[in-house]
């Protein structure tokens, strides 16, 4: 098909790769380093589809690209064994339990939401996600700002989104430019499209709502896509600006009701858009198909991005210049982080419009498992125990100050 197989690695059928990546997307659990290690472990060190080093380079050049790095790696692996078509069928495989999980947890959330033992789990999932997401902020904070520049972008990025309102994607261009710029200038100084869709029949008015509903899923999930650089938390910031203040699909307690389901879902963690696009889609009475509109146009940009840019490796993994690029991102991604924090710590902290002094301590616990507690727990064991602590709050809601609301 195509793809320019190693000499040394034995022959895969098709059969082979349709099976393995079925198997591979139901056990992506615990966000990409996991799901990375399991595919090195079965694909390099079992199989012996790949050498150590093709697998490295195959890693160095998803980094460079938009999108969750575990989903291009799995669509550069089918490709490199079987071509395009291989490629295609190990992406698609790959978020297709993502894609039947979270809709249907969307689809119970929407039916049975307002039932006490569903805001017993969602009360426990809050503030275990906000921790998720200050321990990624932990994390890339220490990875990222190291030097003067990057906490100055970092703190210009948080000024320019959270004060200013200036657009994501404005933010981070503006933040990879200014670092290739700056690198630049202090080395001349040392050294001188939518998709058609078909709907039922239906009044006209409803028919219009349900369209116009889909065209701005398809176009934002399209864009999120296309620049989701540095991971599914640094995307957090532009989903959350765009579902939630510019189109005001949902709220914030559905965002960060969001990001704790996607962590106990298989798949790359950026699969809260199929959540957000169902809640999107129910609202104008298309919840399924607002569900698969978030995914195909989410996840378009790595396939075409990975199978037409694949031969072009060697040459994309070398360039300095995107190297420095996306490391102004990366500073960028850490201010629009630390300022979606500020709203969902309301939400998780405050659920009665009052401080909740359990839900505080319920937060801090988390954040302490998963950034310093020497044996670190897996990041679905955490978050379910939450739903376990809101599970017996709507039970026996007497030992925590009273029932939910």
């Amino acid at each position: 098909m195509g793809a320019q197989v190693s000499d040394a690695a034995p022959p895969v059928s098709m059969r082979e790769i349709f099976w393995y990546f079925l198997r591979l997307g139901w056990l992506a659990f615990g966000g990409p380093v996991g799901q990375i290690g399991l595919m090195h472990l079965e694909v390099v060190e079992r199989r012996g589809w790949l050498s150590e080093e093709e697998f490295v380079r195959a890693l160095n050049f998803c980094h460079v690209l938009p999108g969750p790095e575990a989903l291009q790696l799995a669509i550069y692996i089918g490709y490199k064994r079987r071509g395009y078509l291989a490629g295609a069928l190990a992406g698609v495989l790959f978020i297709l339990p993502g894609y039947i999980t979270l809709s249907a947890l969307a689809w119970i959330y929407v039916r049975f939401g307002k039932a006490p033992e569903v805001l017993g789990v969602l009360w426990g999932f809050r503030p275990v996600g906000l921790a998720l997401l200050l321990a990624a902020l932990v994390r890339i904070s220490r990875a990222a700002l190291k030097g003067v520049l990057p906490i100055v972008l970092a703190i210009a990025a948080f000024g320019a989104f959270y004060l200013a309102h200036l657009p994501f994607i404005v933010v981070l261009l503006g933040c990879g430019i200014a670092y290739v710029a700056w690198n630049r200038l202090a080395a001349m100084s040392a050294t001188g499209a939518l998709l058609a869709l078909t709907l039922l029949p239906a009044r006209a008015d409803a028919v219009e709502a349900a369209t116009t509903r889909l065209a701005e899923i398809s176009w934002f999930f399209l864009k999120v896509g296309l620049f989701s650089f540095g991971g599914a938390y640094a995307v957090l910031p532009y989903i959350r600006d765009g579902a939630v203040a510019q189109y005001a699909w949902i709220a914030d307690p559905q965002m960060i009701d969001a990001l704790a389901l996607g962590e106990t879902t298989p798949g790359p963690l950026i699969s809260i858009g199929i959540f957000v696009g169902f809640l999107a889609g129910n609202g104008a009475g298309v919840p399924w198909l607002g569900a698969s509109a978030a995914t195909f146009w989410l996840f378009l940009p790595s396939f075409v991005f990975v199978l037409g840019t694949a031969r072009y490796m060697d040459w994309l993994t070398t360039r300095p210049r995107i190297k420095e690029f996306l490391k102004g991102i990366t500073s960028g991604v850490v201010g629009l982080m630390f300022s979606i924090s500020i709203p969902l710590a309301e939400v998780a902290f405050m659920p009665k419009g009052a401080i909740d002094l359990w839900t505080i301590v319920l937060g801090l616990g988390a954040f302490a498992l998963l950034t310093f507690w020497k044996w670190r727990l897996n990041v679905v064991v955490v978050v379910l125990a939450g739903g376990l602590l809101g599970l017996l709050r709507a039970f026996a809601p007497e030992l925590f100050g009273g029932a939910l609301t």
